[in-house]
């Protein structure tokens, strides 16, 4: 059996013998830990008899029950060995019988109360409700704050903090364990409260609300909220319902459903009510279920449903997790090794520290605890969480714009987007269409007013034919008379309705004269509606509407004012090239024919409608916007191919002068590899079916690229799934869409996708400017500690001082930070590369720098101030003031903020505040002298000052030179 791929980090090798499944998880190859820890957790799962990991291979053998999906167990073996637990659930409910494999009179005889006709009555609702409880599953709490602050107080600066408290009161410095404890708990406090916020706003991402479901109950169609849906119930089954609960189709017509979420099958599932499977058929083959959290992509039916809440399928594999936490992002892991070898370094400046002291004559226990401060305040410990902390900050700000995210790992991804895939209409277009060319045998037509006409030279019979033409679209549509009197249904239907209406056409008479037996609506493969109704004297009269190539193909016949005449060759190409003519005018083009019978064949040709949806006032703005942000503009459209290329002229979607438009034919007949390697040249794809839109997005991304797809549509949800970043259009988009897409926009205009894409940098960006800071400060002063010890200087920083620097100029600075408001040059530099690391060479080096000259400037001042407590106090201040200042220069990530971006008054107050307090520390006697401070001469205070601000000045001065030397050696190459 091929390899296949089961999710993002498990992949099926193995799968034929049922209750036989063998894995590969590349992270496991080389730890032996992880391995162990897999087969221990995948042997404790219910179903699995035995389980066993290999460190060598990386692979997983496991042995299960037949009944269990081994999708669904790739995906846990996935997720096992990176999740931790936030709460634990109640265990699944006791599995029921095999409703799959149930006929439907067996099904419905096993539950008399669950009337297929009328449903179940309130009363007995009300019981089931009571007795089964609401259909809703548990939500992953927060943790507890006691759990929140335990994991505090085990961290390595508290445990470095509670060590240091010991030594001190060993050597009777009570005042200053006490002391010490005293930051413990302030620390503690703190990061209590900030994690506790982040891990509410992150919980909250998934909490939308959901639409109510229409069930029969007593006869009557009602709309229910999910919650109060019992076992019994029936559901009604349409397109775009998201299933709220396991039911079993006791009816169905055309039915298919997206159940990629569930299985991981990423085309829509043909369901059936009449299918007769064996009990042991796996989940992702029992065609006569449906599941919750899978949608309905099409067709119709009924189902009763089966199980609700904790007892559906997806509720026990959600129980067997654990309520698990999503794995860590790519930018947590980089983090957490980032913050590993920062503490190998700081670790060795701090021994360095002693060693040295030590050396110098120091006792023991002072040096010690000298060594443990530094460490303290030096060892950045805790970095995935500081960026997890700015993440849930940028959440909350993107949220205020109008751009709710859905999930943590999507503002990584928005910063490194190189393609953005465009539906063209309603994102591109508005969406509000009308028929403004029409062509029948007889002749071409065009709009006045809000009626069509014949043009000159058209034929006799014209007019009749052209009312032929738009009576046939009535009837071959799903739109129709609202109860106010309007029209409803989808834009290019209610198009031809008015259209119809126009010219005379009586809908309601003509649909009450002809009234429908039956439909096919477009489906996969098939771009036409056909519909069957009621003709003359009883005879079957069918319409029928699509595409114009794929209509004409069915027709032999042609109108011919009132009657008909053979259709010829010379005819089918001038039709073929009027259609040509009209897709390349930016047209929305389609057939229309009939014809007596039920057959699809030997129609009758009527002609063609041109229907136009104007282009968004800020289409072509947004494209070239995107275009200088470095991310790659390509439209995907179910159009032709010419109308395609009309309209991605017309908004520049390509750099350069020529337009490449793949057509769906072509995408069908490429290998593979061929598509691979078509797609990053092709500037907009026609004729696209929504599994295609899957395929162009796989194909994109088989490229390298980072790739970003808008959606809105029921069918949508493969390939917003399956996108790097899947957007859905929030005002006129489907629940569908927006259960599958990673970020929902409030509106659909395309300025919604530039905003996204520029707050998703902008908070990357404040991450990085973070992490600049907090580094490099906690840096500079391991090197003024390690300075003073090899110049032979005395101890610059007590550890009093060392643990008030970093209460003063670590956490308010980084928060605000983390909140600074976008400089406005986002959308004009590239995208982040794919894989990139947050920090580069580059951006360390350039740390590197900065925490050596504030420690330099630092020790300088400290030597010109002298060797008593005045040269001190002097470092002490000086070192503080340069912190605070540098938090001002951290804004600049690309040469600082200049005119009209946004002052961040949170860091103007996060500095001032620490400024104030600084100056409290100096001028309160008690602060004084708990902290160690000698007097401040004005010397001293000038000494402070011009350490700050030279470390200041001499940081900026240097990274400007180095942007001049990049940009050198860029215009060079």
């Amino acid at each position: 059996m091929c390899a296949a791929p089961a999710s993002a980090s498990a992949e099926i090798l193995h799968a034929a013998v049922p209750g036989r499944l063998r894995l590969r998880l590349r992270h496991l190859r080389g730890d032996p830990a992880a391995a162990r820890a897999l087969a221990r957790r995948l042997a404790a799962l219910p179903g699995v008899r035995s389980a066993e990991a290999s460190a060598v291979t990386g692979s997983v053998l496991l042995h299960h029950d037949p009944g269990l999906d081994p999708a669904a167990l790739a995906r846990l073996a996935a997720a096992a060995p990176s999740a931790t637990a936030l709460a634990p659930l109640a265990p699944p409910a006791a599995a029921g019988p095999p409703w799959h494999a149930l006929p439907p009179a067996a099904l419905l005889a096993a539950d008399p109360a669950a009337c297929p006709e009328r449903g179940l009555g309130e009363a007995e609702a009300a019981a089931r409700l009571r007795r089964f409880g609401p259909n809703r599953l548990q939500r992953p709490r927060p943790r507890p704050l006691a759990a929140l602050l335990a994991e505090q107080l085990t961290s390595l600066p508290v445990l470095l903090l509670g060590a240091s408290a010991a030594i001190s009161l060993a050597t009777g410095g009570i005042a200053d364990a006490v002391v010490i404890l005293g930051v413990v708990a302030a620390n503690a406090a703190i990061a209590t409260a900030t994690e506790r916020q982040a891990e509410r706003t992150i919980l909250a991402l998934d909490a939308g609300e959901t639409p109510p479901v229409p069930v029969l109950r007593g006869g009557l169609r009602r709309l229910l909220p999910p919650e109060a849906i019992v076992p019994g119930d029936l559901l009604e089954l349409e397109a775009g319902l998201l299933v709220p609960a396991d039911a079993r189709l006791i009816a169905a017509r055309d039915l298919a459903l997206d159940e990629s979420a569930l299985t991981g099958e990423s085309l829509p599932v043909a369901k059936s009510a009449e299918a007769a499977l064996p009990a042991e058929a796996p989940l992702a083959e029992r065609a006569t279920m449906i599941f919750r959290g899978t949608a309905v992509t099409g067709g119709a039916g009924r189902a009763l449903v089966v199980a609700t809440g904790a007892a559906t399928e997806i509720g026990r594999i959600q129980a067997l997790l654990g309520a698990l936490r999503p794995p860590p992002t790519p930018m947590q892991r980089e983090l957490e090794g980032l913050g590993r070898r920062l503490v190998w370094i700081n670790g060795a400046i701090c021994l360095g520290v002693l060693g040295l002291s030590l050396l110098r004559g120091q006792a023991l226990l002072p040096a010690l605890r000298s060594a443990i401060s530094l460490a303290v305040a030096a060892v950045p410990e805790g970095l995935p969480a500081v960026a997890t902390t700015t993440l849930a900050l940028g959440i909350r700000q993107m949220r205020q714009e109008g751009v709710l995210v859905r999930r943590l790992g999507a503002i990584e991804a928005l910063g490194a987007v190189q393609v953005v895939c465009l539906d063209k209409t309603g994102t591109l277009t508005r969406n509000m269409m009308a028929v403004v060319e029409a062509r029948t045998p007889a002749g071409p037509a065009a709009a006045e007013g809000e009626a069509l006409h014949p043009l000159p030279g058209a034929g006799p019979g014209a007019e009749e034919e052209l009312r032929r033409l738009f009576a046939t679209a009535a009837l071959c549509s799903d739109a129709g008379i609202a109860p106010e009197g309007g029209l409803a249904g989808s834009p290019t239907e209610v198009a031809l309705l008015r259209a119809a209406q126009a010219l005379g056409c009586d809908i309601a008479a003509l649909r009450a004269a002809h009234p429908r037996r039956a439909a096919r609506p477009r489906a996969e493969g098939r771009k036409r509606m056909a519909t069957l109704h009621e003709g003359p004297r009883g005879a079957p009269l069918l319409a029928v509407k699509g595409d114009p190539v794929e209509v004409l193909a069915l027709c032999d016949r042609r109108l011919d004012g009132t009657g008909t005449a053979p259709l010829n060759a010379a005819e089918r190409a001038a039709i073929r090239a009027a259609n040509d003519a009209m897709a390349g005018r930016a047209l929305r083009v389609l057939g229309v024919a009939c014809g007596e019978g039920e057959a699809e064949e030997g129609l009758v040709w009527c002609g063609l409608a041109g229907i136009a949806d104007p282009l968004r006032q800020d289409a072509k703005g947004a494209i070239a916007t995107l275009h200088a942000a470095g991310v790659r503009t390509v439209m995907i459209t179910g159009d032709q191919a010419a109308t395609a290329i009309a309209i991605a002229r017309e908004l520049r979607l390509s750099r350069g002068p020529e337009i490449t438009v793949l057509e769906a034919g072509q995408l069908d007949a490429a290998r593979p590899e061929v598509l691979d390697a078509l797609a990053p040249r092709a500037d907009a794809f026609a004729r696209v079916s929504p599994a295609q839109k899957l395929a162009v997005v796989q194909a994109l991304q088989a490229g390298g690229g980072v790739v970003a797809m808008t959606g809105d549509g029921v069918n949508d949800g493969p390939a917003l799934r399956a996108a790097d970043i899947g957007i859905a259009m929030g005002a006129r988009g489907s629940e569908v869409a927006r259960q599958a897409a990673d970020i929902v926009l409030a509106g659909d205009e395309l300025e919604g996708i530039l905003r996204a894409l520029r707050l998703g940098r902008a908070t990357t960006g404040n991450i990085r400017k973070v992490l600049r800071y907090l580094v490099s400060t906690n840096l500079s002063e391991s090197l003024v500690m390690l300075g003073a010890a090899g110049a032979g200087l005395p101890e610059p920083l007590s550890p009093m001082q060392l643990l008030w620097l970093n209460l003063v100029s670590d956490v308010a600075p980084a928060m605000a930070l983390g909140l600074d408001p976008p400089q406005g040059d986002e959308l004009t530099q590239p995208p982040r590369p794919p894989g990139a690391p947050l920090l580069g060479r580059e951006d360390l080096w350039r740390i590197g720098r900065e925490g050596a000259v504030m420690a330099g400037t630092v020790l300088a001042a400290q030597l010109l101030a002298g060797r008593g407590a005045a040269g001190g106090a002097v470092a002490f201040h000086g070192l503080t003031l340069a912190q605070l200042l540098h938090a001002l220069a951290c804004r600049a990530e690309r040469g600082g903020p200049g005119r009209g971006v946004p002052a961040n008054r949170l860091l103007l107050g996060a500095v001032g505040g620490g400024l104030a307090l600084q100056g409290l520390a100096q001028a309160l006697p008690p602060l004084r002298r708990l902290l160690g401070l000698g007097p401040l001469t004005p010397g001293g205070a000038l000494l402070a000052a011009g350490a700050g601000l030279g470390a200041f000045a001499a940081n900026r001065a240097l990274s400007a030179a180095a942007r001049q030397g990049q940009g050198r050696a860029r215009d060079g190459a």
